[in-house]
């Protein structure tokens, strides 16, 4: 089945959770709110650091959890 792979990557180092979604739209949402996600420093809000996210198309079994 073919899935897209969410790829979160803090620091330069990608973390080792596996995200699956069968919708490349859903999979792109979730990565624009994680790459964009606002923090709250000093009582102001800032646009996230040093946090990327993107989606990539991978090929999984049918039995693989995905998140749509």
């Amino acid at each position: 089945m073919m899935a897209f792979l969410l790829v979160v990557v803090i620091n330069g180092e990608p973390i080792p959770d596996q995200f699956y979604f069968r919708d490349i739209t859903r999979c792109n949402t979730f990565a624009y709110y994680i790459s964009t996600g606002k923090t709250k420093i000093n009582n102001r809000y800032q646009m996230q650091e040093n946090v990327t996210a993107y989606c990539i198309p991978k090929r999984i079994a049918a039995n693989t959890k995905t998140w749509d």
